[in-house]
């Protein structure tokens, strides 16, 4: 953020923008940093159950923002969130710890859902051509003296069961650090829920109708999942969705880039702080994209008739489509719109909107080599 106050600034010295404008834009920004704020303390509040409910009791949880910051403060609000957020690391910092393995298990399972709740470490989903369920743990437990003492904590911390066709798995204490790879059966899902305070999330070649993760810290990342609806966010992170054929999808970062490569229905792809790249696979219906500090790329298949609206303070726009027809078309200093639409014999074309505060928008049609990176 203060990259960008730079950057206004500058083109005030430069004659570029006028003080009214830069102003204006300034109070965009702040509208963006206290929602980004609000959105943090949003998610590490619901998060926070994690971690608070296992001091009592082994069980699942199941899950107020005041803004008062003057102007000068505008561009520290969100600074400070996320370096609380890129912090939760140093609560390990508490001397001494041990590390132990273990492997949970269970033979013979019958599964529709499944239930993923830790404090600190990272979950990685994955199928396999058995019918058991198999979760490999390598821990960090603190506050302990040797191997038995920290075995002990892990096996009376975690909580592994599989009751109702609902696997369970729950590691909520807070001086332990639980890294897992959770094996489940080859078989379609109907829920999957993932939550973590503190760590990554990831999963491949799953077959889920109905998929959230969440984390306060940590990257989101999912491949070839094929299912209808799949939802991810992240306080600060990446989030990677690769290969994944689904009717809905919904992504959310604060601090962090959003790649996406599938067959996508419907998308809604938001971030504060980082770059959007969506390649769109196949037919599509409604895509929007929206960052504050970032460009955003959007790639769809050649001949896919498209309803495009983009939208940018200080960016500018590329398109690249073949049979362009444009409908309105605004190139403000401060305030650029472009709407279009590509002239294809299509009943019904792709809506794709597009927001950027500071960065510029791209719609391309779909790399063929697919070798080429964006930088998030």
């Amino acid at each position: 953020m203060k990259e960008e106050r730079k950057r206004i600034l500058e083109m005030v010295e430069r004659g570029s923008l006028s003080a009214t404008e830069a102003i204006t834009l300034l109070e965009e920004l702040e509208k963006s940093t206290q929602s980004a704020g609000q959105k943090e303390q949003e998610i590490i509040n619901e998060l926070a159950v994690v971690v608070n409910e296992e001091e009592d009791r082994k069980t699942a949880g199941d899950g107020p923002y005041k803004s008062s910051s003057p102007k000068d403060k505008l561009f520290d609000l969100l600074e400070t969130a996320i370096k609380k957020i890129r912090e939760l690391d140093l609560d390990f910092n508490f001397g001494q710890s041990v590390e132990v393995s273990h492997i949970f298990h269970q033979n013979a399972v019958s599964l529709k859902d499944i239930d993923v709740s830790i404090a600190n470490g990272s979950i990685k989903l994955l199928p396999w051509d058995q019918q058991n369920v198999r979760a490999e743990v390598q821990a960090r437990v603190y506050r302990v003296d040797n191997q038995d003492e920290a075995r002990k904590e892990l096996l009376d911390s975690v909580v592994f069961n599989v009751e109702d066709d609902r696997l369970r798995f729950i590691a909520q204490h807070k001086w332990m650090k639980v890294d897992t790879v959770l094996y489940v059966p080859d078989a379609a899902y109907e829920k999957v829920r993932a939550k973590l305070f503190n760590g990554p999330v990831s999963g491949e070649n799953l077959k889920i109708e109905d998929l959230k993760a969440k984390t306060g810290n940590g990257k989101v990342s999912f491949k070839n999942v094929n299912g209808r609806k799949l939802e991810a966010e992240t306080a600060n992170g990446h989030i990677e969705v690769n290969g994944c054929e689904l009717d809905k999808l919904e992504v959310e970062t604060i601090n962090g880039g959003v790649k996406v490569d599938g067959s996508i229905r419907t998308a809604d792809l938001r971030t504060f702080n980082g770059g959007i790249r969506c390649e769109l696979q196949g037919a599509s219906e409604y895509i929007t994209a929206k960052t504050t500090t970032g460009g955003i790329e959007i790639y769809v298949p050649e001949g896919t008739a498209i309803d495009g609206e983009l939208r940018s303070n200080l960016g500018g726009f590329e398109v690249d489509l073949d049979r362009i027809q444009l409908l309105e078309e605004k190139s403000e200093m401060i305030q650029k719109l472009l709407r279009f639409k590509t002239i294809q014999e299509a009943s019904q074309p792709a809506k794709i909107i597009v927001e950027t505060k500071t960065g510029g928008i791209s719609i391309k049609k779909s790399i063929q080599n697919k070798q080429q990176e964006f930088d998030i």
